[in-house]
């Protein structure tokens, strides 16, 4: 993760302010144990007394992407989860039921890269895999 003066000066060189709605979603995002959704972000905001509306929400999390503070994920429903991209990349499972996205704790395309890049001397700076199906609650259900 990012420290405070770091992601204040990110935010600076951008030429953008780190305000108190953009530093309380990136501790919202940090604490989450599942990415987040735009209007779940918006509705914990406002329980933690935060003032924010949604369209602020969605600008300062593009801003948030593009400085690489978060990365966004499109789920089948269509809409959009985002979390705090941290020194390691993620992977996930997602419900095609409930929705519910379960990281995986390890990357199963390491080897793959590595041949990649044996095979084609093609530089991989980065990968992204969802994995869709149902998890155990759906599936009994």
């Amino acid at each position: 993760m990012v420290k405070n003066q770091n992601k204040e000066n990110l935010f600076a060189r951008q030429g953008c302010k780190y305000t108190k709605s953009r530093k309380a979603m990136i501790g919202l995002l940090e604490k989450a144990e599942t990415p987040l959704s735009a209007e779940e972000i918006f509705i914990q905001l406002k329980e933690a007394g935060v003032t924010a509306n949604l369209s602020t929400v969605y600008r300062n999390l593009d801003l948030m992407e593009s400085l690489g503070f978060v990365s966004k994920t499109i789920m089948n429903d269509g809409k959009a989860r985002f979390e705090i991209t941290g020194e390691e990349h993620k992977h996930h499972l997602i419900c095609t039921n409930c929705h519910k996205m379960i990281s995986i704790d390890f990357c199963p395309l390491e080897s793959i890269e590595k041949d990649i890049f044996q095979k084609t001397q093609f530089d991989i700076t980065g990968h992204k895999l969802e994995i869709y199906g149902l998890c155990p609650e759906c599936r009994r259900g």
